[in-house]
């Protein structure tokens, strides 16, 4: 990690500070977990600081999304001095992979940019901070100048260090194998683009802190509206490339009827069924799975849906 002074903007002193750290994980875990938003309030909080999206999930594993607004305040219980009493705000850029940047709103200098890159390297991605602070002459802010690039090169160290602790933890994803009767319900895709159409096992992401199965009773609460038991797994493990792996557990509604709200049409499908669907394909390698757990139960289902 190296960091540097740079010259002026107009007679205002400017700090130019770059931080690096080669990853051992996948560029695409490590440019996804640059951008979830609990990287970034862990590393707030690691450096004696509170950092608040606007409409984010606390704890979640939201990215943040272009035009996010990010606070920063000292937080009391640490008494921290580096950081004035006023808050930073910072609005949220994000490159087409998502990839965020931050430019400040309002806070103790003029301007203030927090960039990433994030690239291929031998061994896993070298990914790299870039902060740029221009300060007003005669201000608090000149007065405080060493420290404040002290923390900040600090600041782009914990975030780097995160980031490396995360990236390589695996993501799971989990899927829901919902039975009725005999028939599993799909669900199909409206989003991205390029998986729009396509049909899925109805779940989502597990949350730090939050179980497999308490995870699943969630999305499927927020994807379809229905309260659900969650059995034994189906199938093994499902590498998703990027360090994303999908996990899928067979579930029995107990309450509510499904409703889509993700996505745009729900169906429950007949073990013979199962093929004609144009499944996601990391769904597609649980469905032989599936349609074993279906042909056992050997219940009629009732009509699709």
């Amino acid at each position: 990690m190296r960091g540097n002074l740079a010259g002026g903007v107009d007679g205002r002193p400017v700090t130019t500070l770059t931080t690096s750290l080669l990853i051992d994980a996948p560029l695409g875990s490590v440019r996804r977990v640059l951008g979830r938003t609990d990287v970034w309030t862990r590393t707030a909080r690691a450096a004696g600081a509170r950092a608040e999206v606007a409409g984010q999930r606390v704890g979640g594993l939201a990215p943040l999304r272009d035009g996010d607004l990010i606070r920063v305040r000292a937080d009391r219980a640490h008494q921290v001095r580096w950081l004035p009493s006023r808050s930073l705000i910072l609005r949220v850029r994000t490159d087409p992979a998502g990839l965020p940047s931050l430019h400040l709103v309002a806070g103790p200098v003029t301007e203030l940019v927090v960039e990433l890159t994030a690239e291929p390297a031998d061994g896993g991605t070298l990914a790299t901070v870039t902060v740029r602070a221009v300060q007003s002459p005669g201000s608090l802010a000149g007065v405080l100048t060493p420290l404040l690039r002290r923390r900040l090169f600090a600041a782009g160290r914990l975030l780097l260090g995160i980031a490396l602790l995360a990236a390589r933890e695996p993501l799971i994803v989990v899927g829901g194998c919902v039975i009725a009767d005999g028939a599993v319900l799909a669900a199909r895709r409206t989003t991205p683009p390029d998986l729009a159409g396509k049909w899925e096992l109805p779940g989502g992401k597990v949350d730090p802190g939050e179980t497999e199965r308490a995870a699943l009773v969630r999305e499927l609460a927020e994807e379809l509206g229905v309260t659900v038991a969650v059995g034994d797994r189906v199938g093994p493990d499902v590498d998703l490339g990027d360090n994303v792996l999908l996990r899928c557990y067979r579930c029995e509604i107990v309450a509510g009827s499904p409703v889509p709200t993700e996505h745009d049409a729900v169906r429950w499908v007949r073990a013979g069924d199962l093929d004609a669907l144009d499944w996601l394909a990391g769904d597609a390698q649980v469905i032989g799975h599936v349609r074993g757990t279906l042909n056992r139960r050997g219940v009629i289902p009732p009509d699709d849906q």
